[in-house]
């Protein structure tokens, strides 16, 4: 009978102290966003929206050293700093609660673009060709591009250019 009581009384003690499905869910949200989470690896696990993905220096895993599916972990994204003087960028105004306001063109060659630093031209990026029967994109993003490591193989070479990364047959 006691042992019995005793089971009851433990079970009923663990779950009043548990938190409620509303808090559980509440906490895995703030868990979710927390810095140092996993991130990466071989499912590519991503992080939430202001956090990058860094290296784990602290594995042996290093991308830099050819590591592939290397784990990393979750820290705050740092926004660029505006200096006006972005590489590839010409800034009409530096104030994005004006830029809304001004009618402008860019000449030939050149894109409008708007930021959290301003708006303004910058030159159109390259057109490209992702049905190039000669091409095979690994990725298509030139940040991506930058973490990524392949192997291409037979008559291929590796390629890494503004419209991406991949393998292309040796000419």
């Amino acid at each position: 009978m006691w042992c019995g009581v005793l089971v009851i009384g433990a079970a009923l003690c663990g779950t009043g102290c548990a938190p409620s499905a509303e808090a559980q869910q509440e906490l895995g949200i703030q868990q979710q966003n927390a810095a140092g989470d996993f991130c990466g690896g071989f499912a590519g696990t991503p992080c939430s929206e202001g956090y990058a993905c860094i290296d784990n220096p602290s594995d042996s895993c290093d991308p830099d050293q050819g590591g592939a599916d290397c784990a990393g972990t979750c820290q705050r994204e740092t926004p660029a700093a505006c200096t006006g003087q972005e590489p590839g960028l010409k800034y009409v105004s530096r104030d994005p609660a004006q830029c809304a306001l001004i009618r402008y063109t860019c000449k030939e060659g050149y894109v409008p673009f708007s930021n959290e630093c301003g708006c303004g031209c910058q030159k159109q990026p390259p057109a490209c060709d992702y049905n190039d029967p000669n091409r095979d994109y690994i990725s298509r993003d030139p940040d991506a591009c930058a973490a990524i490591t392949f192997i291409c193989e037979g008559n291929t070479q590796g390629f890494f250019d503004q419209c991406g990364c991949g393998c292309e047959v040796i000419p």
